[in-house]
C-alpha cells in the first residue's frame, strides 16, 4: 500500500488486537502499512497477564516494524473475555478502526460457539477490518467490492471505499446492489399481470440506480472507475460470492444495526455469510455518528 499525505480520514485512531499466534509478525507488518496509509495513531491491545518474556518480545517486534513511536500505545489488559476487554478500550479511547485477524473458513462448531473474529463483528461499535491472510510483504489493492444496499449507512460505506481506493491506487470499485429474491417473490405473488410485475420491478431498479447515482455525485471519486452490479439472491451471501469470484482484495459492508443475537447465529444475519467463508479482507464500516443510537 502506498502512503498518502492527506489528513487522516476516516481512521485517525487504529487499534490492533494482538495475540501471540503464528501470524503476529504478519499482523504487525500489515499494521505498519495501515499506519502509513491512514497517517494514524496506533494502539496495540493484548488481553492476558503480563509476562516479561512476552512483553519484551512484543516490544522487539514493534521496534522491528517501526511501530514503537511516541504517538503509539501498547496496552496489556487483564485476563477476561478478550472481545469485551478490547472493545471496552476501543470505546474508551475513541478508536475509529479495529484490526484483527480472521480465519478464512470456520467449522460448524466454531460457527455456533462464536470465534473471536465473529464476536468482534457482532459487538464492535467502531469500524472493523478483518485480515484474511495478513502477510509480511505488501500486496497491491486492485479491486474493491462494496455494499450498495438501501440503508443510511451505505453513504459512509461507499465514501470509505472511494477513499481507500484512491489512497491505495486501486483499479476499480464495484458497488453491488443485492435484489432479495424473497421480496421479488412477493411482488409476483400479488394479483398482477406479468407486464405489471415487470413494470413494478423496473421502478424499483430505477429508484435503486438513482440512489447510488446521488451518492456518487456527492462523493469525490475523481478519475476512479466505478462499476455497479445488480445481483439476485440472499443479501450478504451473493456479495460475498461475487467478491470471491472476482478475486476482490477488499470487501466493504455496512455494520449491523444492532448486536447480532442468538437468532442471528442460527438463522444468519446478512454479514454472517461473509464471516463464515471470508472471500478476502473484510472491512465492516461503522459510522461514528450512528454510535449513540445503537449503544
Amino acid at each position: 500500500m502506498s502512503e498518502v499525505q492527506s489528513n487522516p480520514y476516516p481512521f485517525s485512531i487504529v487499534a490492533v488486537a494482538v495475540a501471540f499466534s503464528p501470524r503476529i509478525e504478519a499482523i504487525l507488518a500489515e499494521s505498519k502499512r495501515l499506519q502509513q496509509l491512514f497517517q494514524s495513531r496506533m494502539i496495540f491491545i493484548h488481553v492476558g497477564d503480563k509476562n516479561i518474556q512476552q512483553e519484551e518480545y512484543l516490544k522487539h517486534l514493534l521496534h522491528r516494524f517501526g511501530l514503537d513511536g511516541e504517538s503509539n500505545q501498547l496496552l496489556w489488559e487483564p485476563e477476561g473475555d478478550p472481545v469485551d476487554r478490547i472493545l471496552e478500550k476501543c470505546k474508551e479511547l475513541n478508536v475509529d478502526l479495529l484490526v484483527a485477524g480472521a480465519l478464512e473458513k470456520e467449522s460448524l462448531v466454531k460457527y455456533f460457539l462464536g470465534s473471536v473474529a465473529r464476536n468482534f463483528a457482532r459487538k464492535a461499535k467502531c469500524s472493523l477490518l478483518m485480515l484474511r491472510e495478513p502477510g509480511l510483504q505488501s500486496k497491491p489493492v486492485k479491486t474493491i467490492v462494496v455494499e450498495g444496499s438501501d440503508h443510511p449507512k451505505t453513504v459512509k460505506t461507499i465514501e470509505t471505499a472511494v477513499y481507500i481506493a484512491k489512497a491505495t491506487q486501486a483499479n476499480q470499485i464495484t458497488i453491488v446492489q443485492e435484489s432479495d429474491v424473497s421480496k421479488m417473490a412477493l411482488i409476483r405473488s400479488d394479483e398482477l399481470s406479468d407486464g405489471e410485475v415487470e413494470e413494478h420491478k423496473e421502478k424499483i431498479f430505477e429508484a435503486e440506480d438513482k440512489r447510488i447515482e446521488d451518492i456518487l455525485q456527492c462523493t469525490d471519486c475523481g478519475a476512479l472507475k466505478i462499476n455497479i452490479e445488480r445481483l439476485d439472491g440472499k443479501p450478504g451471501y451473493v456479495i460475498s460470492q461475487f467478491a470471491r469470484e472476482t478475486k476482490a482484495d477488499v470487501l466493504l459492508l455496512n455494520s449491523p444495526d444492532t448486536k447480532l443475537n442468538l437468532i442471528d447465529r442460527v438463522f444468519p444475519h446478512d454479514i454472517e455469510f461473509a464471516l463464515a467463508d471470508l472471500p478476502c479482507d473484510l472491512l465492516i464500516v461503522h459510522p461514528k455518528e450512528s454510535n449513540s443510537s445503537e449503544d
